[in-house]
Parts: C-alpha cells; structure tokens; sequence
C-alpha cells in the first residue's frame, strides 16, 4: 500500500495536446487518491502551457523528444534527484527503468477497452491504485478566465449572452469537415438560435475563422490564434454547445462536461470518441472509414466530403 503521506509520483504524459487531455484523468484521479503527495509530471512542450499552474501538478517537466541526447539526460539527472514511490507511465517510454522507483507502470499491458482515455485510467489499475472516475483536472484559473473575459469584451462578446464554440480545425487537415459545411451549419443556427458563434483555433487556423466570419453576422466572432489553450478551456466550460471536428477541443469538451457535436472522418470513434447523453458523434460510414491514415488514398474524402450539413444541424439541435 502506498503511503498518502510525504509520498512522490512521477507522472509521463503524451505529446500532443488532445492526447494529453486524454491523460488528465489519470492526474485527478492521482490528485484525488494521494492528496498529500508531491506530483510530477514529464509533458512534451506543446502541452506546458495547458498543464501549467493547474493545482494537481507540483512540478512540470518538459521533454522534447527531438532537442537530442543531452536534453534527455538533463532531465533523467533532475528525476534521479528524488526516489519515486510511483511512475505512471502513459508513454510506455524508457523513463520509469531510469529513475529511482518502488513501483513503475508495466511495460507490457493488456487492456479492455478500446477508448484511449479508458485506457489510460487502466494502467492505474494495473498497479493496483484506485481509479477515481468522478476527479476532474482543473485546466484553467480564475486568472485565465479574466483574461479570457477581457479580450471578448474587446471583441464586442457579451458575457450574458449565450455561445457555442466552433472549431473548424485539426491537428491534421485530412481530419478536417469541409469549411463550406461548417458555415452552412451556421448560417442555419443563426437563423433559430440566439447563440453567438465563437470560432477557436490556433494561429495556423486563422483563414478557417475568417471564413466562417465571412457569413456576414456579427454574432459569429474569430478567435483563432489569439487566446491561450487555458483560456479555451475557460471559453468552452462555458459553452451552450461544442461543435468540432476529432480535435483537442472535442476532448476538452467532454473533460468540462459540455454538449458536444463530434465531427468524425478517417480516425477511430470507438478509440477517440466518447458515450454520453450530451455528446453526439456525427459521421459517414464508407467502406475505407476508418482508415487511420494520414494521408487519404483516394481523389476525394469521402468519409467527410460527403457527410451533409443538415445531419450535423440535426444533432446540435438534439443538444440544444
């Protein structure tokens, strides 16, 4: 049994974002069971900036898989500083074998599920720890959400008024919903609804909002490339509705417990999909989908180039 007192817990966690928000159940959880414990966590630099100053986490390391072998070692000599009585290891890296530990995640794992963050959680019961379903990660502060609260009054938002929070991109573009369908969903919702349209993105993205911007409302507002991924989490925790493609905002939207309209194409929905009362995945199912591949073999996407509008409209009104 571990101790809940004085104890110290290496946490390694993923590099991209969306699967790192995959991983923070498995902090709360951690958080949740050893409350006195000092909590470490190895996160690739993409997501430092999400993962920092949240309440869970003591101290955040970076490792960036590609600054070479010296960056490497650095950071084994910081961990080597303190005798771990847990490593958790979502990576299923070299680390936990490099550092001083009583009890280290297996290397080989045998899972149930098929979902990643189920998963994730099962490593924990791997090693015999307690999984604490109902703990969830804080992504953001009072801070980030004033910060967040200043900048839509700049752009005109009122607080008062209800939103929906749009993403048009993804982490790849083969996972991307025609922009056309996006609007039309939009312009659709615009004529039934009183929600504004607040489109969220990072700076690579900006062209996506400026279209959707370019139906003509002012109810739709652009704020791709210029909030923090802490203040999208506070943006979104507030949110009517979450309407997105398989992205980070589509996870972020489930850990804050909002009603989601989940855009599937070629990536897995029974992997990185979710079952809830207020989560709708919407998708085509071609023979190729899904096919998991970066790059799509075919002259056009059919697993998203032919999903209708008016399908997408259907479960965001079911949500509303």
């Amino acid at each position: 049994m571990v101790s809940k007192e004085r104890s110290h817990i290496l946490v390694i966690t993923l590099s991209n974002i969306g699967d790192i928000i995959l991983t923070t159940p498995v902090i709360a959880s951690l958080r949740t069971s050893f409350p006195e414990a000092k909590l470490t966590v190895v996160v690739g630099p993409k997501g430092e900036s999400l993962l920092k100053g949240s309440p869970e986490i003591d101290r955040l390391l970076v490792y960036d898989k590609k600054a070479g072998r010296f960056h490497r070692g650095e950071l084994v000599k910081l961990l080597r500083e303190v005798s771990y009585n847990l490593v958790v290891d979502l990576k299923n890296s070299a680390f936990p074998f490099l550092v001083r530990a009583r009890k280290r995640s297996p290397l080989f794992r045998f899972h149930r599920s098929r979902g990643a963050r189920e998963r994730h959680l099962e490593v924990l019961e791997m090693m015999g720890l307690p999984v604490e379903e109902t703990s969830r990660f804080t992504f953001f502060s009072q801070e980030d959400e004033a910060s967040l609260f200043e900048k839509l009054g700049r752009k005109g938002v009122s607080l008062s008024a209800p939103w929906a929070v749009v993403a048009p991109g993804a982490g790849s573009e083969v996972k991307r919903w025609p922009i056309e369908g996006f609007r039309a969903v939009l312009e659709k919702m615009l004529e039934t609804t009183a929600l504004n349209f607040l489109v969220v993105g990072d700076e690579k993205e900006a062209s996506l909002g400026e279209k959707l911007v370019g139906a003509g409302s002012s109810r739709i507002v652009n704020l791709t490339g210029e909030i923090s991924l802490r203040q999208l989490a506070a943006l979104v925790s507030r949110a009517k509705l979450v309407l997105t493609n398989d992205s980070a905002v589509m996870h972020l939207g489930y850990e804050l417990e909002r009603p989601v309209t989940a855009i599937f194409g070629p990536t897995d929905h029974e992997k990185y999909g979710r079952m809830s009362e207020v989560w709708r995945l919407v998708r085509e199912f071609p023979p190729c989908a899904p096919c998991k591949k970066a790059q799509c073999r075919f002259e056009r996407r059919y697993c998203l180039e032919d999903l209708r509008p008016e399908k997408v409209l259907e479960a965001c009104q079911e949500l509303l």
